[in-house]
């Protein structure tokens, strides 16, 4: 009984001896793995092997496999590296393997250590079918064609084949893929000519699928001699047929309709109203004018459905239930009417705070307005009442102007009267009064900004506050001078578009008719304006 419980205190000490734990103390592993080695060997040639294996000098973990591990040129079936403890497998028996071809194995840093997750910076693992291992490469950045935000996850493309069609049907001869700054790098290329292309993310493959993917292609053959850099600027192509998308109720007598593009010349046809009951209707685009807003006052409206054409041509139908603003008649006798609501205006004044004399006086409205009556807006500086003058008018908002110069450092006072404003619905405002000062003149900067151009067309030259907001649009033609007066102080961003058929806004191209998208232009440095101070700042655009 004694030797008994020896031997099993003997084989609790073992199995506790045996348990394997990582150390403790000591500084921390930073360095990645090391392959010590590869079969076939890295950059061997005539090789045609059925399986890899990357022996490494410790274990290792794939991490995020599947967003970087590209193969260039793309084989059929794509592998699945498998780990093994310290060996990286890869098995290649489903594939045929192109005769005189170099196949790049791009891990990026997918391959860590199984500690730390220390990654082996853009590992590769290179072999050839033919006699020779091909050397030159290919790098550069892909943008977004307007915003210049880097193209994360996007697929860089070279085709021998020149056919149009075949980015649609084929796939590359060889291929790279961005990381999260745009950057690309495709090894081991043989010289030729070819067609290069650029694509986001896509299904899974590397075809390109036009409206669900953005695009930016070489407009002509390339040439590949030596190492060379190929930038990429994407954008997404427009959708050829205009395409209705949905509708849906978003508030009082007011529905939201979407398109797959901009549209213009819509109408709308209700079909479940009745005829003996009279109401208005308004169509209000978006900027883009790739949605609209259709107001409608039918008397407790609660559903709709209608008709959706397109230059006088009906394009489809659609209906919309639970319009919100729907009154149910009271049964009840002698139930007192219900107070209609107020219509809710808003101002860009705000109540005892500095007003920029440089702007009109704006009000809103959250509902189309039909009616105006200025007799019931004042402006008053202590007992004067100071004129106004209309400068802009929509059925959502109103700008104003005073005939004279408001003095700083003054306080004044808008009032708006009951029933100033009456809106789509016989709603009427209640009284809006603000008392404000005005803002200091020297609280204000000025920029100069000299612009160059080497190629003579129009342009769009566009002043963004720091949320890239439009504070001021100029279109010019050539080198010349803008001058902005009267800015508050804050950091500012500039950026030119080309603005080459004259139309006032930025143009997307066209694969297939090889019409590149406008160029646009940032400014390279932020735009510090101060109070007091006048800047002045060249930009030579190319």
């Amino acid at each position: 009984m004694k030797r008994l419980s020896i031997i099993s205190s003997l084989l609790l000490l073992a199995s506790g001896c045996a348990q394997i734990v990582n150390p403790t103390g000591g500084p921390k592993d930073v360095t990645p793995p090391k392959a010590l080695e590869y079969h076939p060997g890295n950059k061997s040639t005539r090789s045609h092997p059925q399986k890899i294996d990357i022996t490494f000098d410790e274990y290792i973990q794939l991490k995020e496999l599947s967003k970087q591990f590209i193969i260039s040129p793309p084989l059929k079936f794509l592998p699945i590296p498998l780990v093994k403890g310290r060996v990286l497998e890869i098995s290649l028996k489903k594939d045929t393997l192109l005769e005189n071809t170099t196949y790049t194995f791009n891990f990026g840093n997918a391959v860590c250590d199984l500690n730390e997750a220390n990654p082996i910076k853009n590992f590769q693992y290179v072999f050839s079918t033919g006699s020779y291992v091909d050397s030159l490469s290919i790098h550069g950045v892909a943008l977004d064609a307007f915003s210049h935000a880097p193209i994360q996850e996007g697929l860089v493309l070279l085709y021998s084949n020149m056919g149009d069609s075949v980015p649609y049907k084929k796939n590359p001869a060889y291929c790279g893929q961005t990381d999260d700054n745009g950057y690309y790098h495709i090894d081991n290329i043989k010289n030729g000519n070819y067609r290069l292309i650029a694509l986001t993310k896509g299904a899974g493959d590397y075809l390109y699928h036009p409206y669900t993917q953005s695009i930016a292609f070489y407009s002509d053959t390339f040439s590949l001699i030596k190492n060379d850099t190929v930038n990429f600027f994407l954008f997404t192509e427009e959708q050829p047929k205009l395409q209705f998308s949905k509708a849906k109720a978003v508030g009082k007598g007011q529905i939201l309709l979407t398109f797959n593009k901009a549209a213009d010349s819509i109408s709308i046809t209700p079909v479940n109203l009745k005829d003996t009951v009279k109401y208005n209707t308004l169509l209000q685009y978006s900027a883009t004018h790739d949605s609209i807003t259709y107001w409608i006052d039918y008397p407790n409206i609660d559903s709709l459905r209608f008709i959706i054409s397109h230059n006088k041509k009906p394009m489809d139908t659609a209906i919309v239930y639970n319009i919100p603003g729907h009154t149910i008649v009271s049964s009840k006798k002698n139930k007192k009417p219900e107070k209609p609501p107020v219509l809710q205006v808003s101002l860009n004044t705000a109540d005892k705070a500095a007003f920029d004399y440089h702007l009109p006086f704006t009000i809103q409205f959250p509902h189309p307005v039909t009616k105006i009556n200025l007799s019931k807006i004042f402006l008053t500086h202590r007992k004067d009442t100071l004129p106004l003058k209309q400068t802009d008018q929509s059925s959502f908002f109103l700008s104003l102007r005073p005939t004279k110069d408001l003095i700083s450092d003054s306080t004044y006072r808008i009032t708006i009267l009951p029933g100033a404003f009456t809106d789509f619905f016989n709603y009427t405002n209640d009284t809006v009064i603000h008392k404000f000062t005005i803002q200091e003149q020297n609280y204000f900067g000025t920029l100069t900004l000299a612009l160059a151009f080497t190629k003579k067309t129009h342009y769009l030259v566009q002043l963004m506050d720091d949320k890239s907001n439009i504070v001021r649009q100029d279109t010019v033609s050539g080198t010349t001078s803008i001058f902005y007066d009267g800015l508050p102080p804050a950091v500012y961003g500039i950026r030119v578009i080309e603005d080459n058929n004259n139309n006032g806004k930025w143009d997307i191209g066209n694969f297939l008719k090889q019409v590149q998208p406008e160029k646009v232009y940032y400014y390279s440095d932020k735009i510090n304006i101060r109070s007091n101070w006048d800047l002045t700042q060249s930009w030579k655009v190319n």
